[in-house]
């Protein structure tokens, strides 16, 4: 798991947004579709709070507001999500793609493995060199030695070669 980034100030509006995420999974049902419309229009208040924020540049809303988009919190069934789905993942990636410039490591991992659009492939492309290059940043999974693990330190290294330091 990352260390999540004490040098960016977290807003009581994501405070609250996670509060409702972490709610949630308690909820979740991994065989239905698990957003109610309650649920909906709660996670739609949440991306209007969380937007003015993000627009002013915060990376935890900014973040948080692609994840919205990415994750299908503000659709009530699997048909509306995967209608909206690639409009919304492109949407989503743009708002990640601004909190990783900013140093949000989750944001580049979820750029990586989800994300759409042209910085999402670059940073795909940066992923693959370093998964190459850097085998110390993969481990094996104790259980079966086949499934890879990703360190943190992996998409640290992506991001200091897309924004930071390039080595």
């Amino acid at each position: 798991m990352y260390k999540m980034p004490t040098e960016f100030e977290i807003p009581d509006e994501v405070h609250r947004f996670q509060d409702d995420c972490d709610k949630l999974g308690m909820l979740c049902d991994m065989d239905n579709w698990y957003i109610t419309d309650e649920w909906a229009k709660r996670f739609q208040t949440h991306l209007e709070c969380l937007l003015a924020v993000a627009e002013a540049g915060n990376p935890w809303a900014q973040y948080n507001v692609g994840s919205l988009y990415i994750h299908g919190y503000l659709y009530s069934s699997a048909k509306a999500y995967e209608e909206h789905y690639e409009e919304d993942v492109i949407q989503g990636s743009l708002w990640l793609e601004k909190a990783a410039r900013q140093g949000f490591i989750a944001a580049v991992d979820n750029l990586v493995v989800i994300g759409l659009g042209e910085e999402a492939n670059r940073l795909r492309l940066i992923s693959n060199m370093v998964e190459k290059n850097h085998p110390e940043y993969i481990q094996k999974w104790e259980v079966d030695e086949n499934i890879p693990v990703i360190l943190p330190s992996f998409f640290e290294k992506v991001w200091g070669i897309a924004y930071g330091n390039k080595s």
